[in-house]
C-alpha cells in the first residue's frame, strides 16, 4: 500500500488515505518517465477520473471526507484538496522495500512554495515540531526526515518521489538522463494493459509467487498486467504472462473449467448477480491469459455496504 512508502509519503497528506479506499485516466503514464528503470512493478491512478465516476460520487466520496476529516481540512487549508489531485504514478521493486521507489504525483499547486511551506507548516504540528523535510537547492529538492527519501519538485503541479536508493536515478530522470521503466524491460508488459484507465498495473511475479501459483494453474506465471475502469460500474482486466503460447491457451482451458464448475456456483451462492457472473471471460493474446469482468454501479453499491462499517 502506498502509505507503507517512504516517509515522502508525508508530502500528499491523507490523501494517500483516500488512495486506499479507492484500491490503486491512468493519466498517470505520461509521467512514468520518472520511474527508474530498475522498477519491476509499475502502476497510475486517474485520481481525477476516480473522483468523476458514480461510484465515488455516490458511494466513496461521503466515506473518505467523514474518515479523513482533519487531514482533508489541513489539506484544503494548502490548497491542495482533494479536486486538486490529478494523477499518480509509482514505480517499485517486490523486494526492495521502502528505500526502492518512486512515486510522480500531479496535483495543481502541489509544487508551489506558498503551499509546501504551508504543508511543512500542517505536518510540523502534527508531529510534535519535527520538521517532515530540509528544503534544498531553491527549493527545488525536499530532503525527508525519515529513511533518507527526497521528493524533487518538476513544476508547480508535478513532484517526484524517490526512496534513497532510487533517488539518484530519479534525480538524472527529472533532467532527460537514464532509462525509465516505461523504456526498459517493463515496456512491453506495460503494452498489455491500457494506461488510460483509471488504475492501472503491471510487473513482473517473483518466483516463489509464480511457484505457488504453477500448482493452481498448470504453468508458471510469469507477470501480470491489468487495470479498473469506473466508467459505468467497475470493468476488470488482467492478463497473465506464461512462456509459451501453448501454456497460454492450457491454462486458458483449466481456469474457464474450474470457474464453470466451482467458483461460479460458490459466487453465486455468496450473492453476486447473474449479469456480473455472465460477464466473465477468459482469453488468450500470444503466451498471456486473459481474465475480465464487469460489475454494475448497484452491485458496487451493495458490496461498498457491506464493507463500510469495517473500514
Amino acid at each position: 500500500m502506498i502509505t507503507a512508502r517512504p516517509r515522502l509519503a508525508a508530502l500528499t497528506f491523507t490523501a494517500l488515505g483516500f488512495l486506499a479506499l479507492v484500491g490503486c485516466k491512468g493519466g498517470g503514464a505520461a509521467n512514468g518517465k520518472y520511474i527508474p528503470e530498475a522498477a519491476t512493478v509499475v502502476g497510475g491512478i486517474d485520481l481525477a477520473g476516480v473522483q468523476d465516476s458514480k461510484i465515488w460520487k455516490d458511494h466513496v466520496k461521503a466515506m473518505v471526507e467523514s474518515k479523513g476529516k482533519d487531514g482533508l481540512a489541513a489539506m484544503t487549508a494548502c490548497n491542495l484538496g482533494l479536486d486538486k489531485w490529478k494523477s499518480l504514478t509509482f514505480g517499485g521493486t517486490t523486494d526492495g522495500g521502502d528505500a526502492k521507489v518512486a512515486i510522480v504525483i500531479v496535483a495543481d499547486g502541489i509544487g508551489k512554495k506558498d503551499n509546501l511551506e504551508c504543508a511543512h507548516g500542517k505536518l510540523k504540528e502534527s508531529e510534535g515540531g519535527k520538521d517532515p523535510w530540509t528544503v534544498k537547492e531553491d527549493g527545488k529538492l525536499l530532503e525527508l526526515t525519515d529513511n533518507g527519501g527526497v521528493a524533487y519538485v518538476i513544476d508547480d503541479n508535478t513532484i517526484a518521489m524517490a526512496g534513497k536508493d532510487w533517488a539518484a536515478d530519479v534525480a538524472k530522470l527529472t533532467k532527460g538522463e537514464g532509462k525509465s521503466a516505461f523504456d526498459g524491460a517493463l515496456k512491453d508488459l506495460i503494452g498489455r494493459t491500457d494506461t488510460g484507465k483509471q488504475i492501472w498495473f503491471a510487473g513482473t511475479l517473483p518466483a516463489a509467487i509464480g511457484g505457488m501459483a504453477a500448482g493452481q494453474i498448470g504453468a508458471t506465471p510469469k507477470d501480470i498486467a491489468g487495470y479498473l475502469d469506473f466508467s459505468s460500474g467497475v470493468a476488470v482486466q488482467t492478463s497473465v504472462g506464461v512462456a509459451t503460447k501453448d501454456e497460454a491457451d492450457a491454462v486458458k482451458t483449466k481456469m474457464e473449467g474450474m470457474y464453470n464448475l466451482m467458483v461460479k456456483d460458490m459466487a453465486k451462492a455468496q450473492g453476486i448477480s447473474d449479469d456480473t457472473l455472465g460477464s466473465v471471460k477468459f482469453s488468450t493474446d500470444g503466451t498471456a491469459v486473459t481474465f475480465e469482468a464487469k460489475v454494475s454501479d448497484e452491485e458496487v453499491g451493495k458490496s461498498i455496504a457491506k464493507l463500510a462499517p469495517m473500514l
